[in-house]
């Protein structure tokens, strides 16, 4: 061999090596941080990928399953992607915490289960969607506009809320009958209707299987369950844009005063702080409302409740009848995601008919899509129709730009409705502390 074969032998041996090394280290990537597109793939193959999922951690069984399901329907329809998807739990109280976390070390996941989050579309935190929603069978399907329009920011869509699911009112038939109460079966009420039903309910002195005094109503001091009284009122908590605190305004103030005037009146049984010892003076029979949402049927039924003698209506009107939209799960893709293609397929495989009815099952939820309005599995829910009715007045709470508002209002509301402090003037102190929050955070 001459000095100018060896040359070109060389050159070849070193060519190829290159080849070779670049070929490896794209097969490799696909972890969540690999690049868009399967750009190093081959002709005809797919490239594989594993989205990283940021999930509550409840129910993490029954997730990973659906999960798992969606990312093999996703792969078998996809021309690009062999999908699969790793998935990291987190409590839900700590979700907002974890992303800021995340954000600030560029560590962010491709995905993320969590309620439409204003203040991550303003950070930029969020991938449009909005291409991918009007291209996806979701743009004749999805139903809810109102829920629809709190994943947008902007005119653009970065949340797809997947699931409907409020809070309203919920009431024991029998205890109503019991107490003289003809109509039982009913799905609106005023207030002044329903004072008078709790009225009845107090001059029956009903005792329950415990041995203590049926109540007319129980419920939790919490903002979540306390927010439609000030809704119902033509009160609001913060501005459409999260800028202005608003919970100081006469007419948010009279919905707390009316809320209290059912405990200060005898109507309400003593309300509770924690969660198990609310719900259990329901199922134990102990009240005959209670104000919450459909995520808390499966509660009553474990805790040994009939369902069937259960009744749904909306929440009481004062000057309209409106809710809070509950702490429902949205689907985002992180704008940081290098798989953003591969993330968006996935999704459409979660809203496929079998695997989204099994989510719902899981969730406790009503459809949004107008393909399973009719389903057997949701067609005789008892609350489909008041949700139906409810979620076209929803009200969600703006207070992504203040994240100590939730505590500090829980315990405002301990605080005027357990003691005798002013209401008015514990709210405009407590709006104070939240705007300057507001302001601060925004600047």
């Amino acid at each position: 061999m001459n000095a100018a074969t060896k040359k070109v032998a060389v050159i070849l041996t070193t060519v190829l090596t290159m080849a070779w090394l670049l070929g490896a280290c794209s097969n490799n990537n696909g972890s969540g941080n690999g690049s868009e597109a399967g750009e190093s793939a081959q002709a005809g193959e797919k490239q594989d990928v594993t989205l990283s999922m940021l999930i509550d951690s409840s129910n993490h069984e029954q997730n990973t399953s659906i999960i798992n399901q969606a990312a093999e329907l996703a792969s078998k329809n996809s021309a690009k992607y062999n999908i699969k998807v790793r998935i990291n739990r987190i409590p839900y109280t700590d979700m907002d915490k974890k992303v800021d976390f995340l954000a600030v070390g560029h560590n962010l996941p491709d995905l993320v289960t969590s309620g439409p989050k204003q203040v991550w579309m303003k950070r930029g935190l969020l991938a449009d969607l909005t291409d991918w929603f009007n291209r996806s069978p979701l743009k004749d399907d999805y139903m809810y506009a109102s829920l629809l329009e709190e994943g947008k920011n902007g005119g653009k869509l970065y949340a797809v809320p997947n699931e409907a699911n409020s809070i309203f009112l919920i009431y024991n038939k029998d205890l109503l009958k019991k107490a003289g109460i003809e109509n039982t079966d009913f799905t609106s009420v005023t207030w002044d209707e329903w004072l008078a039903m709790l009225e009845k309910i107090k001059q029956a002195k009903l005792k329950a299987k415990n041995g203590n005094e049926v109540k007319g109503f129980t419920f939790r001091i919490s903002t979540y369950e306390s927010a439609p009284f000030i809704f119902s009122s033509g009160g609001e908590f913060f501005s459409q844009d999260g800028t202005e605190a608003l919970f100081d305004s006469p007419e948010a103030v009279d919905g707390l005063e009316k809320l209290k005037s059912l405990v200060t009146n005898g109507y309400a049984d003593k309300p509770e702080t924690d969660y198990a010892n609310w719900m259990s003076v329901f199922f134990n029979e102990n009240a005959a409302f209670t104000i919450t949402g459909g995520w808390s049927l499966s509660s009553f039924k474990n805790g040994g409740l009939d369902l069937n003698k259960l009744g749904y209506s909306t929440v009481p009107k004062m000057k309209t009848s409106t809710s809070i939209f509950g702490p429902g799960l949205s689907f985002s893709i992180f704008d940081s995601s290098k798989n953003k293609e591969a993330a968006q397929e996935f999704l459409t495989a979660m809203y496929s008919t079998d695997i989204y009815k099994q989510w719902l099952e899981l969730t406790s939820g009503i459809p949004v899509l107008k393909s399973l309005l009719d389903d057997p599995q949701f067609a005789g829910n008892p609350i489909k129709n008041v949700l139906s009715n409810q979620l076209n007045d929803i009200k969600p709470i703006h207070s992504d730009n203040s994240s100590s508002f939730w505590d500090q209002y829980d315990r405002l509301l301990e605080k005027v409705i357990l003691t005798n402090a002013d209401i008015a003037a514990e709210q405009k102190a407590l709006q104070n502390v939240i705007q300057k929050e507001i302001f601060d955070n925004l600047k």
